[in-house]
């Protein structure tokens, strides 16, 4: 008997189909590493909920500890970010030799941030930061990341940011404008800066920070069948337990490749299959009797979203569930509700923001889970 494998709505270890993300991100990492070089281009992987985003990560996260590297993880939307980099830093810090200087930066970050209690440092134009606030996060990863390398066996420091279209304005642009100068330095500082957002996080940053755009945004999508394949029997394998070709062909099709379903479909066969020891098969009656679990967790899913929704929101989403087919043109929502496409650009925003749809395209909307169409269609009586 084995515990599953299979992990939803958990962060996971391993991320099957992400080949790609984590080649490209590893070689950005041993340049750091090995060369002690400065990654000036911010990379960004961006995609809806549900893909990966917070596994891929943390992932990254593992591979800079095996690379030497020291590393700072945080989720933006949860206070000030430059000042939670800040308060990280120093956690990381603690019994280094350079201890009293970090701490110096530290504090020069969050004056600079306007925690409470603390003066801020007022913005002086509307797309860049106060000097003192660019200089204070400046300093922070200069220092942080060279005393990594004197202090520790570690070679650098990465800083990974997840939810990154959560981020306050005020630190997307002290950060934007920190990691320019940083690229300027003649002393190259052994760092890199990775992150992970929504859809429309290069909207989000760049509204902030304007040469953000220069930043590498990479999307992240559902899986093709081969990558779902693999992510369905890699696990299983490294525990000496097969899936029959009838089995995974099924599932494939049902999961629709989107990462948090095919972990539901795994974790839940893998269940109605008894929790399998080595040798055993997950076959197509495993499949049939775990349907009914995965059927309520979707519909969990389903409802949640719906319910997050207000009611003009809701409007927009039974619009576009008329629309089966893929992504639905803004023009066609407007007139299906009898309105101009600029009536709908805060709803859909708020849509964006909260996760339920995704913008591929200029212009067009989509679900950001598989069969949440149905689900609204059976709610409106469409």
């Amino acid at each position: 008997m084995q515990s599953s494998p299979y992990t939803p709505g958990e962060t996971a270890r391993e991320i099957p189909g992400r080949e790609v993300q984590l080649t490209d991100i590893s070689g950005l990492l041993a340049r750091v590493a090995l060369d002690g070089r400065f990654a000036g281009r911010v990379r960004v992987d961006v995609g809806p909920r549900g893909v990966g985003k917070t596994s891929l990560l943390r992932r990254v996260q593992r591979t800079a500890h095996d690379l030497g590297l020291a590393t700072v993880f945080v989720t933006a939307g949860n206070g000030v970010l430059t000042a939670v980099v800040a308060d990280e830093v120093q956690q990381l810090a603690r019994g280094w030799g350079h201890g009293d200087v970090l701490a110096e930066r530290v504090g020069q970050v969050k004056l600079s941030a306007g925690i409470p209690g603390v003066a801020h440092i007022e913005a002086t134009g509307a797309d860049r930061p106060a000097p003192e606030a660019t200089r204070a996060f400046r300093d922070l990863i200069t220092h942080t990341a060279r005393a990594a390398a004197q202090d520790t066996d570690r070679k650098g420091l990465v800083l990974l940011v997840d939810e990154f279209q959560s981020a306050d304005e005020d630190s997307l642009r002290t950060i934007g404008y920190a990691w320019q100068e940083l690229q300027a330095s003649e002393d190259p500082v052994p760092a890199a800066l990775l992150a992970a957002g929504l859809s429309h996080t290069p909207d989000v940053v760049t509204g902030a920070v304007t040469h953000a755009e220069r930043f590498q945004y990479r999307p992240m999508r559902d899986l093709e069948p081969h990558e779902t394949r693999q992510a369905l029997t890699a696990p299983s394998a490294a525990m000496g337990v097969s899936w029959a070709m009838d089995a995974l062909t099924t599932v494939v099709e049902r999961a629709q490749g989107y990462p948090y379903f095919i972990q539901v479909y795994g974790d839940e066969v893998w269940h109605a299959a008894g929790n399998p020891a080595p040798g055993h098969q997950l076959t197509l009656d495993h499949v049939n009797a775990a349907q009914e679990r995965v059927d309520i967790d979707l519909t969990e899913l389903y409802r949640t979203r719906w319910a997050k929704a207000t009611a003009r929101e809701r409007d927009i989403l039974a619009a576009m569930a008329d629309h089966p087919a893929g992504p639905v043109a803004r023009r066609d929502i407007a007139d299906q509700l009898g309105v101009d496409t600029t009536a709908l650009s805060m709803t859909r925003q708020s849509l964006l923001d909260k996760g339920i749809v995704d913008a591929p395209g200029h212009g067009v909307l989509e679900f950001t889970v598989p069969g949440f169409g149905t689900y609204v269609r059976t709610l409106t009586n469409r």
